[in-house]
C-alpha cells in the first residue's frame, strides 16, 4: 500500500462501507460514500460486475481512502479482486488459501470469524483486522469479552449495526464498524439522506472510541 495504511485511516475513520448488491448503481453508491466522508469502502464480489466497477473506481479514489473487495469466498475471487487492484480484501469466513494469496499480495486482509477458536486462528494466519461476523447474533457485550483475551487482536464487528448501535460495539471494544444496508440507498433519491447517515456515524463512532 503507497498512498496510506488501512491501520492509519481506520485510527481517524473507523468505518468500513459494504456495498453489497446494492438497489441502485454501485458507483454512485461509491462516490456518495466517498464525498461523505468514508474512507474505506468494499464492494461484494458478489455484486453484479464487481470487478469492471473496482476497476473503472479505483482511479478516482481519495488519496486518503481505500477501495477494496468483500465476501472473497474462494481462490478465484481473490485473485479477479486482487487483478482488478482492489486496496484490501475481506472474506466472510477463514478460508487459508485465500488469507495466504491476499497476503502474497502485500495488501491486508480482514477474514471473517466469530468463535474465540476462530479469531484466534485468524490472527494467527494473518489477519489485519479480523472481522467478527454475524456481529447481531452475539451482541456488543461478546466484544467486551473478547477483549480480556485478545486485548491486542485489532477486531471489526460486522452484520446488523447502525446509528442505533455502533457506539456500543465501539464503546465494549469493536476498533472498527463494517457497515451495509445503513448507508445503502433504496432508490436514487436517498443518496442525501445516507450521506447524512455516514457523516453521523463517523461522528459517533469516534466519539465512542474517544471515551472508552
Amino acid at each position: 500500500m503507497s498512498r496510506i495504511t488501512l491501520q492509519s485511516i481506520v485510527n481517524e475513520a473507523p468505518i468500513i462501507a459494504i456495498v453489497r448488491r446494492p438497489k441502485v448503481d454501485p458507483v454512485r453508491c461509491i462516490e456518495n460514500l466517498f464525498r461523505a466522508g468514508i474512507r474505506l469502502i468494499e464492494i461484494t464480489m458478489d455484486t453484479p460486475d464487481a470487478v469492471q466497477v473496482l476497476e473503472s473506481q479505483l482511479p478516482r479514489v481519495p488519496p486518503n481512502a481505500l477501495l477494496g473487495a468483500g465476501t472473497v469466498t474462494d481462490i478465484a475471487r481473490a485473485e479477479a479482486a486482487l487483478s482488478a487492484g482492489a486496496a484490501f480484501i475481506v472474506t466472510p469466513n477463514i478460508e487459508l488459501d485465500v488469507i495466504r494469496t491476499v497476503r502474497a499480495h502485500g495488501i491486508p486482509v480482514m477474514p471473517g470469524a466469530l468463535t474465540p477458536t476462530e479469531i484466534c486462528a485468524a490472527s494467527k494466519a494473518g489477519a489485519d483486522f479480523v472481522k467478527v461476523f454475524p456481529a447481531s447474533a452475539v451482541g456488543p457485550l461478546y466484544f467486551r469479552e473478547l477483549r480480556g483475551p485478545f486485548e491486542r487482536i485489532p477486531l471489526m464487528a460486522t452484520g446488523g449495526i447502525d446509528l442505533e448501535n455502533a457506539s456500543e460495539y465501539i464503546k465494549a471494544g469493536a476498533d472498527a464498524l463494517g457497515i451495509g444496508s445503513a448507508l445503502m440507498p433504496k432508490e436514487k433519491g436517498e443518496f442525501d439522506r445516507c450521506a447524512e447517515v455516514a457523516q453521523r456515524l463517523l461522528e459517533v463512532a469516534r466519539n465512542a472510541r474517544a471515551t472508552r
